[in-house]
């Protein structure tokens, strides 16, 4: 029963941390990766609202065919309002695009004018199959929803918390109750660090969502400026200079937030570099580009708002190294106590060696027996 238990585990975080990436991923490609979640009953009964489906990366390159279930994001007609979709070909080609249809709709998308012809360009990706068979995480993507719904919620964060508190502490009663060797420690670690994980993967997915990164292409010239296609700044003639509006930081929540602006462009400046944005705050930023060296220039500018889990400066510098350093750094802080605490709790660390060496040598004995 116990090799059982610890693959069970083992197939329980290992779902867990797949999803995360998945999650993470596609927070930040802002598209599906990996997995996405279905949000209606469309394609009933290939699958259905709250689940999740494996997604297979489609380039422009690849050959899609009849009866493919694409995820696709029409950027035309009703259908653009609704995000990203995973419906079935019915026809069409990569030249004048794909006529597609829910499986559970009467019509198609194009024929109720919801879409024209799907571009293929607008998709991303297909659902993963076995023997063409799709595969589905039943009822998995629900939490997702939930989080979506109530991201803007002051009580969100706190809530998550508690709820880890809690189930944290009745584990931590119930196990301290026996003290038999058959003890379930095994399963409290578990807990602990998947719950930190999940509560570091929140946060720092919420900080992403509510961050922007702006793209900025303009060029320096020696001696004229002008307009350029694609570019709010231009071309500037060298020594000129150009300000405008950047974004607005606000903070609707109940939490106050750490406002960080940093680009790694030395032409560049902006109006804020850090600000303490209370709730209901509005602030207004703008940026400055100066025509210091004559060339072509593609440049970000990382907007980016982090909960106040470190000092202001620290969130600075580590973002004047990478966004992405902070994001990760700050994300982390709350979560790395959970991680950590089986490893450094004496009777957890003695439980959690003693369980993976009696698995492994459970799994050895499986394997060539």
């Amino acid at each position: 029963m116990k090799i059982i238990k610890f693959i069970i585990n083992m197939l329980v975080v290992g779902v867990v941390l797949f999803t995360l990436v998945a999650s993470i991923g596609s927070a930040i490609t802002k598209s599906p990766f990996l997995l996405t979640v279905i949000r209606s009953n469309s394609m009933y009964p290939v699958w259905e609202r709250g689940d999740m489906i494996l997604v297979d990366k489609v380039t422009q390159n690849d050959d899609l065919k009849t009866g493919d279930i694409v995820i696709f994001k029409s950027e035309e007609g009703s259908l653009s309002s609704k995000g990203w979709i995973a419906h079935r070909i019915i026809e069409g080609n990569k030249e004048e695009g794909f006529i597609t249809q829910g499986d559970a709709n009467q019509y198609t998308d194009q024929e109720n004018g919801e879409s024209s012809s799907i571009k293929q360009e607008w998709i991303v990706g297909r659902a993963f199959t076995l023997n063409n068979t799709p595969i589905v995480l039943p009822k998995l993507g629900y939490l997702s929803l939930w989080f979506e719904k109530n991201q803007s919620s002051p009580l969100l964060l706190p809530g998550i918390a508690i709820l880890l508190a809690v189930i944290i502490g009745i584990e931590e009663l119930r196990n301290g109750k026996k003290k038999s060797r058959s003890n379930k420690g095994i399963d409290l670690q578990f807990i602990y660090i998947i719950g930190g994980i999940t509560l570091s993967v929140i946060i720092g997915t919420t900080m992403l969502l509510s961050s922007q990164h702006m793209k900025l292409i303009y060029e320096v010239s020696e001696s004229s400026s002008g307009a350029l296609m694609g570019s709010a700044v231009g071309v500037l003639q060298k020594g000129e200079e150009v300000e405008l509006p950047l974004v607005e930081l606000s903070n609707s929540g109940a939490i106050p937030l750490i406002g960080v602006i940093t680009t790694q462009d030395n032409q560049i400046t902006t109006s804020l570099e850090k600000v303490f944005i209370t709730k209901g705050q509005e602030i207004q930023t703008t940026f400055k580009v100066s025509g210091k060296k004559t060339g072509a220039y593609e440049s970000t500018i990382h907007v980016g708002l982090f909960f106040p889990l470190l000092p202001s400066s620290i969130m600075q510098l580590l973002a004047s190294q990478s966004y992405w350093l902070a994001l990760g750094v700050v994300s982390l802080v709350p979560g790395i106590p959970l991680i950590l605490y089986p490893f450094i709790n004496r009777r957890l660390r003695i439980k959690t060696i003693r369980e993976v060496k009696r698995g492994t040598r459970k799994l050895r004995r499986i394997a060539f027996n």
